[in-house]
């Protein structure tokens, strides 16, 4: 009778390939995920970003309709573009409040990737030149 003392060379080999397999899928799912959290990053920035302008408008740019641009640095740039709301026709109601409606709309550029951010906002009603 002959005695089993190891491995023969076939076993190993489909031992390796399994492990490989199991290594190559692994190494994957960490490459995808180093992405999302790339993506994720630069989405936190943009929306701090669009956050601090819309924080900003009224008060370091005035609220009257128009775009206003800029750049954060080398890799990001922004867009703030307000733009009066849409009211209807109310001219045979007495007006309560000298209050207009202003859409607010961010757009921060980086590399190839556009984020757009809105929000609304009221103000008093300037006359327009």
């Amino acid at each position: 009778m002959k005695q089993d003392h190891g491995f023969s060379l076939l076993e190993s080999l489909v031992g390796l390939t399994i492990i490989a397999i199991f290594l190559l899928a692994l190494l994957q799912v960490g490459r995808n995920s180093a992405a999302q959290v790339k993506r994720a990053e630069e989405a936190t920035i943009a929306a701090n970003l669009a956050k601090a302008l819309f924080s900003s408008a009224g008060v370091e740019y005035p609220l009257i309709p128009g775009i206003k641009n800029g750049k954060l640095n080398s890799d990001w740039s922004w867009e703030l573009i307000i733009t009066e709301r849409y009211q209807p026709n109310t001219f045979r109601l007495k007006p309560k409040t000298e209050l207009q409606l202003l859409d607010l709309k961010t757009r921060v550029f980086n590399a190839d990737t556009i984020y757009e951010f809105k929000t609304v906002r009221s103000s008093k009603k300037q006359a327009l030149k």
